[in-house]
């Protein structure tokens, strides 16, 4: 029985480092079959925990609530304190997923105090950050920010380079949500500094994307577009065919609204292209989009046979994500 468990859990493993997230979920349940004959709690409770993660990563958030709460209670048997820890912060995640806003916050608060216990700086700035993120569900930013705060000053007492990074990070999307662009763009031009500092190249690209962000919410386009120009080269070199091609759909926007619609239309074309090569729910969301502005485009260009051939693609696409604008967009080319 013994290696028949560690065949399938292994078998579970590979599946699930591939992202066959579909694949992986019968061999850890056959797992989990056998472990009452094994009565080796600590491997099952890592088998729970792979198991709800491939069901989080699948979407299917209740049953990661399930095989999560598995995974904390067998933890509890063991009285092992840091793994109790994994499994509050990681059913707070499911919980928030499924819109359970006070049993996350109950969650990541456990995870708080058991971090705190067990004097783990990273658990304890992970809490923060999770219970700040709960907040920007609730629409309290403000609650967020000061839980950022924390997050920041936290990191800065124990030098945390990376964690300050992440902190400015967080403390800058927040800001761009209330709309205090001055203090957005400068956090997340102290986080693209320190991400620079580590050499952190795939955090940079995330920096320059938000940074681009707040430029595009000031109307700031011209800057916007440069910060895009230079999150493109690094996910160029990162081989990131996923970020390359939002990134030249941002770019395709942003030339959209400085009014250059030919060059728009390239940059849409490009982001098609690269979205052909990858597969995934949110790509199919990206054609669509990229699809609609193709299609605001050459409406604005007067072409209105390219304008209906491209909100047809995208009507494609939309009917299947319940997607107004299509309908919206459809109708105003049809004149």
């Amino acid at each position: 029985v013994k290696c028949v468990c560690v065949c399938v859990g292994n078998l579970g493993n590979f599946h699930c480092c591939r992202g066959e997230y579909v694949q992986a979920v019968p061999y850890y349940q056959q797992y989990l079959t056998l472990s009452p004959q094994l009565q080796d709690l600590e491997e099952e409770g890592k088998v729970c925990h792979n198991l709800a993660y491939t069901h989080y990563c699948l979407g299917q958030y209740r049953e990661a609530v399930r095989y999560y709460e598995q995974d904390l209670a067998l933890a509890k048997d063991l009285g092992d304190k840091l793994s109790q820890a994994k499994a509050y912060c990681n059913l707070g995640l499911a919980y928030k997923a499924l819109g359970e806003y006070n049993r996350a916050e109950d969650c990541q608060r456990y995870l708080l105090s058991l971090a705190q216990a067990l004097n783990n700086t990273q658990a304890v700035f992970r809490a923060l950050g999770n219970l700040g993120d709960v907040c920007v569900c609730r629409v309290d930013v403000a609650g967020a920010v000061r839980f950022y705060q924390q997050q920041l000053t936290l990191a800065q007492e124990v030098k945390g380079h990376k964690m300050e990074a992440d902190a400015y990070s967080a403390l800058g999307s927040a800001h761009r949500l209330l709309r205090q662009y001055d203090l957005a763009l400068s956090f997340h031009q102290q986080e693209l500094s320190a991400r620079t500092a580590l050499d952190d190249q795939r955090g940079q690209c995330g920096a320059l994307g938000r940074l681009a962000a707040v430029h595009m919410a000031l109307t700031d386009y011209a800057t916007a577009f440069q910060c895009y120009q230079a999150q493109l080269t690094l996910a160029q070199g990162l081989r990131d065919a996923r970020v390359e091609a939002q990134v030249q759909g941002n770019m395709g926007i942003a030339k959209m609204n400085m009014g250059v619609l030919e060059e728009a239309i390239g940059y849409f074309e490009q982001q098609l292209a690269m979205l052909e090569q990858l597969s995934g729910a949110e790509c199919v969301l990206d054609r669509g989009r990229a699809y609609g502005n193709l299609a605001d485009c050459y409406d604005s260009l007067g072409d209105f046979e390219e304008a209906i051939k491209y909100s047809e693609m995208f009507l494609t696409v939309a009917q299947s994500l319940n997607h107004e604008r299509a309908y919206r967009g459809l109708g105003n080319a049809h004149r």
